[in-house]
């Protein structure tokens, strides 16, 4: 049995309005009013998805992001701390040239997947954190249609892994519909973002 996945990136924050990477950073980033906005039409593109429940990062940007959701269509959220936006260490929340500063080989993190950055995890680890929130997920509510709030670069890096394409990265309050086989233990491409080259 199929349990089908609608995952998309949390609305528009205030970190992204001035493309500042967020990370895992410990500040409360909340979602601005053009966010919030996103989100809402994000919910009404979801309306006829037959969604049964969320599962989301605890971090707020996407947790307000599920709240909206939920609270328009009516279903239940589940947090999961394994659907949380790469660790990026000691570079969470800055900017490309203060990580230079601090880490001038961490290029070399988005080359070699396996090798992590300064005091965090490498993009390996986070696409196994989602590979574990789906399948449990997958388990839990079987053969059910699930809407996961979650973050971009997590979402890019899994897809590319996963599927073994370069997609598109998601905007903000951008969804991709994928679905799992409990049986075959393999993942189906539906809904996605362009192709942007082929590995």
């Amino acid at each position: 049995m199929k349990t089908h996945f609608y995952m998309f990136r949390h609305g528009e924050t205030i970190w992204n309005a001035e493309w500042r990477p967020h990370g895992q950073h410990p500040a409360p980033i909340p979602l601005t009013i053009n966010g919030r906005e996103q989100v809402a039409r994000l919910a009404d593109k979801l309306a006829d998805k037959k969604i049964d429940i969320i599962i989301s990062s605890d971090l707020l940007r996407a947790q307000q992001t599920a709240e909206i959701i939920a609270e328009k269509l009516n279903i239940e959220i589940v947090y999961d701390k394994n659907l949380r936006e790469v660790d990026y260490g000691k570079l969470n929340g800055l900017y490309s040239l203060e990580c230079e500063e601090i880490f001038p080989d961490y290029h070399k993190c988005y080359q070699d997947y396996s090798l992590p950055f300064l005091e965090g995890e490498s993009f390996s680890d986070a696409v196994k954190r989602m590979d574990t929130a789906l399948k449990n997920a997958a388990q839990n509510y079987n053969g059910k249609n699930i809407a996961v709030s979650t973050h971009g670069n997590i979402v890019d890096m899994f897809l590319e892994v996963t599927f073994k394409q370069k997609y598109k990265k998601l905007f903000n309050s951008d969804f991709v519909h994928i679905a799992y086989d409990t049986t075959t233990q393999e993942y189906e491409a539906i809904e996605m973002p362009e192709v942007a080259f082929h590995k």
